[in-house]
């Protein structure tokens, strides 16, 4: 691999966020992974690293994960976007997709669904 990519993890639960960098470190192995507990840090990461991929719940606290994910998307342009939640509805699915998001995985599906969504070439 020529350069590793710089993946951002926004995830509050600190023990899914925790479990979540462990199971990416492993299936991405070779990439960076950084790690944001809310918004503010996220926005901020987002920023400084520019990474090129972003997995980002969307229930944060303090700011909602649609107010971050437009700012990350103004930002980062370019950069794949995917939310994730442990519920989707229609009206969750258009709110997340107006919002910039590359696509939307609920949690119990990220194991099977999120590599082939992030389009990463593995080592």
């Amino acid at each position: 691999m020529d350069k590793a990519l710089v993946f951002l993890l926004v995830e509050p639960s600190p023990i899914l966020r925790s479990s979540l960098h462990d199971w990416l470190e492993q299936a991405l192995a070779g990439h960076r992974i950084l790690v944001a507990a809310n918004g503010a840090e996220a926005l901020k990461l987002t920023q400084q690293e520019r990474p090129s991929h972003i997995l980002i719940e969307m229930e944060l606290p303090e700011k909602t994960g649609f107010e971050v994910l437009r700012q990350m998307r103004q930002i980062l342009p370019g950069a794949t976007i995917v939310a994730t939640g442990w519920y989707e509805s229609r009206v969750l699915l258009e709110k997340v997709e107006s919002s910039g998001a590359n696509g939307f995985i609920r949690k119990n599906k990220l194991p099977s669904e999120l590599i082939p969504l992030l389009n990463v070439p593995l080592e």
